[in-house]
């Protein structure tokens, strides 16, 4: 399912200890984590009348990757990550499903991504990933989308939002620190402690890792783009039908049927 070639991964590591840390940290910074990824399924479900390949990107540890998988017993699912630590991760959640579950380590910045996937995807999708593009490679990633999936197929990115009114922006960004700390598990990890924790577990050093990983993506879209931004690119590359599916505040659920 996967050739792990850039990274030597620890044999003996504990990956469902690390699976439930990377879930429980990701949900201290996702408001209603399982409801996104339930509305994603339910959109596939609801506009494909059959579902036999999904493209997640960047899938980190497989957390929606499962979810699809177990919803849609016939399809396979691809997932793409540029994380050569996190995607040994997804490997060992998802071996279960065999030849169903494919990853590939990939930049989704360089196009030859592309070339590693068929062109006839019944739906991407992707969660909390695509904030780290800078804005114009965003836009070329939706044109690239567009190039791999069937017509008729559906994109669904959920991830952060952001408004071009200052005020509104600011008023989302305070709420969504408020139920934050309303709904915050004490046991979770922050995102700082679980890649200290973590790259200690594989012997490497926290620092060297955010460098060579999260290091690369300066210039990103962190806070998001306003939807009235994706609508526009969407439909610039031949995406129709564009839509917000579900919103909490800075976050959402957006997509589109090409």
């Amino acid at each position: 399912m996967y050739n792990m070639t850039e990274y030597d991964f620890p044999a003996d590591i504990d990956w469902r200890h690390w699976v439930q840390r990377w879930d429980r940290m990701q949900e201290r910074y996702l408001l209603k984590r399982p409801e996104r990824f339930a509305i994603i399924v339910q959109m596939i479900s609801s506009t494909q009348r059959t579902v036999s390949r999904v493209l997640d990107l960047g899938c980190g540890t497989g957390s929606l990757m499962l979810q699809i998988l177990e919803n849609f017993p016939k399809a396979n699912v691809i997932g793409i990550d540029f994380d050569p630590t996190l995607l040994p991760l997804a490997n060992q959640r998802l071996e279960h499903f065999g030849e169903r579950a494919k990853l590939i380590l990939a930049d989704l910045r360089d196009d030859s991504w592309s070339k590693l996937v068929p062109h006839s995807i019944d739906a991407v999708v992707s969660a909390t990933a695509l904030h780290w593009f800078k804005p114009q490679e965003l836009a070329h990633l939706y044109h690239k989308i567009a190039g791999v999936l069937l017509p008729g197929g559906i994109f669904l990115n959920a991830d952060h939002v952001s408004s071009d009114h200052p005020p509104i922006q600011k008023t989302w960004q305070e709420n969504r620190k408020k139920m934050r700390a309303e709904h915050l598990n004490k046991q979770s990890d922050s995102w700082e402690s679980f890649w200290e924790d973590y790259t200690k577990a594989l012997g490497t050093n926290a620092r060297e890792i955010n460098m060579r990983v999260i290091g690369q993506w300066n210039g990103g879209i962190e806070e998001g783009m306003s939807l009235a931004w994706h609508f526009e690119n969407l439909q610039e590359s031949g995406f129709d039908c564009v839509d917000c599916f579900w919103r909490c505040d800075c976050d959402a659920i957006y997509g589109s049927i090409l």
